[in-house]
């Protein structure tokens, strides 16, 4: 909220500092005070339009009443950088980008709007909630493109300070000083640049050096002798947790998916699915049965090429015709299953 606006209502005093030259008072003091005391007010509040009642909110949140809406910028990036960027974005949204049939995927404005807000709030969900699914799924990305994250960290301060509204100044006098030492500001932003560009490549050394340290570490405590200590060391009945705090700890069960769901992210997620460390033993196993099942239900086999544009059209198309061989299969039996685990038992 913009500084000494208490309140967004007019009563405590808080729309008095909300001052701007295309705001008018009595629409301050109809939506803030709520004085309908003429039948005139409550016929122009209930057949006005809401420009007003926009306006209004504008001003006490802050922001100009003519600006329209303002959207994180992924462009704020180098375009180096923003090429890095790029890939990311490519593997964060393999499921609703780069289809041939261009209805099935997502624009591209509304995708580096979405990517931007991604990386622009990841520091916040680091501080939160470190364990959550949308920084495990980060960070698997961040591992397989070689992108350290401190560099990432990096991203969304720029993406920050291009979508924060710099503060206006109302002297003519600060205007002219601003312009005046302007050529000095953008060298000390080079040189700031630059010296942060010499920390994050610092920063992902260190971290590659990390990388292998730990694996060598595992190397080396992988030995029959260090599992039989592994063995000895396991905790006791009464060191074990509690029925309550595993109960506590325990992440909410996924909705519903459908066959062809399964089939579609089993070929075309990044990573595989069997190669993804967030995939617990239980759901991998579903996923590599419900697979196995539908490529029987293809008598007539497939073939797919990971390099063709229209891959994952192809596996689309593969996974609709199966899921209906399947399902026309167990109806023929007397099963009206239709999710995934249900069809699965049946077939059992």
């Amino acid at each position: 909220m913009t500084p000494e606006l208490n309140s967004h209502s007019f009563r405590r005093g808080g729309a008095m500092h909300a001052n701007d030259g295309t705001l008018a008072e009595n629409w301050i003091i109809e939506r803030g005070g709520w004085q309908l005391d003429r039948v005139s007010k409550a016929f122009g509040y209930m057949l006005g339009t809401t420009q007003a009642d926009q306006k209004v909110s504008r001003v006490l949140s802050g922001w100009k009443p003519k600006d329209g809406a303002r959207l994180p910028p992924l462009a704020a990036l180098d375009p180096p950088v923003l090429a890095r960027a790029r890939k990311m974005q490519r593997l964060l949204f393999s499921n609703t980008i780069g289809f041939a049939d261009t209805a099935l995927n997502l624009d591209d404005d509304v995708a580096d709007v979405l990517t931007a807000t991604l990386f622009m709030h990841f520091p916040d969900m680091l501080r939160l909630c470190e364990e959550s699914p949308f920084v495990t799924k980060v960070r698997e990305t961040l591992a397989e493109l070689n992108i350290g994250e401190s560099e990432l960290l990096a991203w969304s301060v720029t993406i920050t300070r291009a979508f924060v509204t710099p503060p206006a100044t109302t002297a003519s006098a600060a205007d002219d000083v601003e312009e005046k030492h302007s050529p000095a500001l953008v060298d000390l932003i080079k040189r700031q640049s630059e010296q942060i560009d010499v920390l994050i490549l610092q920063n992902k050394r260190l971290d590659e050096r990390m990388l292998a340290v730990e694996s060598q570490l595992r190397t080396l405590t992988k030995t029959p002798a260090a599992d039989s200590a592994c063995s000895a060391m396991l905790p006791t009945v009464a060191e074990q947790p509690s029925p309550l705090a595993a109960k506590a700890t325990r992440s909410n069960k996924k909705g519903a998916q459908s066959l062809s769901a399964i089939w579609f992210e089993w070929f075309t997620a990044e990573p595989r699915v069997y190669a993804s460390k967030s995939v617990k033993k239980t759901a991998l196993y579903e996923y590599r049965h419900i697979t196995g099942y539908l490529i029987i239900f293809l008598p007539m086999g497939f073939a797919l090429d990971t390099s063709s544009p229209a891959y994952k059209s192809e596996v689309l198309e593969l996974g609709d015709k199966a899921q209906q061989n399947v399902l026309a299969f167990l109806k023929s039996h007397g099963s009206s299953a239709v999710a995934a685990g249900t069809a699965l038992k049946a077939l059992r």
